[in-house]
């Protein structure tokens, strides 16, 4: 069966702006779950390979920790974004029935973030790439790695340890990469890009870790019209317990 990303709101939560934007992908489907509907009885069919993001208000929280729980015993990646204050205090029983957790530390910003996923692992999977990742590469990286940050950096001039380091940005939740295991990476670059590029910025990410990265894969896109010479987002998971 096909691959897809499938976005579930649960309730009356509206992503009206992320419809819009993605209106013409077909590899995005937008479905819509009521409080008391079973993800079972939803007008779609769910696949192995299939990537579903969750989204509710705070509270119905219950009822999205029920789908989670369903989609992830049928091995389906799960992910979710939440506002930081309700990810901490719910973090265990998160971690049990959501593969991925993004907290975001303004609620104004969750569609923001789940925007960004949702762009960067579209492109990673169905894009044409320099370097490929497939469907089962992004579910290998995504499965179990609890809470997660996402990143980013831009980079205009020569490339260098220095310029990496100054220009990574998180955006949404101020939380770096020290400690994390898992290490996503889509670059994203104008023509003239090479390998030896990509690979100062996979290891200067890996040292950002504290050389704790035990799983890292990076997709390559060339040629795009960009702002910037190299545009690069990431995802950090797994952090190792204090």
């Amino acid at each position: 069966m096909e691959a897809k990303l499938k976005v579930i709101t649960i309730g009356d939560y509206n992503i009206s702006i992320l419809k819009n934007y993605f209106k013409d992908n077909e590899n995005i489907e937008f479905l819509k779950l009521a409080l008391d509907e079973s993800i079972d009885n939803l007008n779609t069919n769910f696949s192995k390979r299939d990537i579903v993001f969750l989204q509710t208000n705070t509270e119905n929280l219950e009822k999205l920790l029920e789908v989670g729980k369903a989609l992830k015993e049928k091995e389906i990646i799960t992910l979710t974004v939440l506002e930081e204050k309700i990810v901490m205090e719910n973090k265990e029983v998160l971690e049990e029935t959501v593969n991925a957790i993004f907290p975001a530390t303004k609620k104004d910003d969750i569609d923001n973030l789940l925007l960004e996923l949702i762009k960067m692992i579209d492109n990673i999977i169905f894009e044409r790439c320099y370097i490929n990742l497939d469907i089962e590469d992004v579910r290998s990286m995504l499965r179990d790695s609890g809470i997660s940050v996402f990143g980013s950096l831009n980079i205009n001039k020569t490339i260098s340890k220095e310029d990496i380091i100054k220009n990574i940005n998180y955006p949404f939740y101020p939380k770096n990469l020290k400690d994390s295991k898992k290490l996503l990476i889509f670059l994203d670059t104008l023509e003239g890009f090479v390998l030896t590029e990509g690979e100062l910025i996979t290891d200067t990410l890996r040292n950002e870790s504290g050389k704790t990265i035990e799983d890292i894969l990076f997709s390559v896109r060339m040629g795009n019209n960009l702002k910037n010479r190299i545009e690069c987002s990431f995802i950090a998971g797994v952090f190792k317990e204090k």
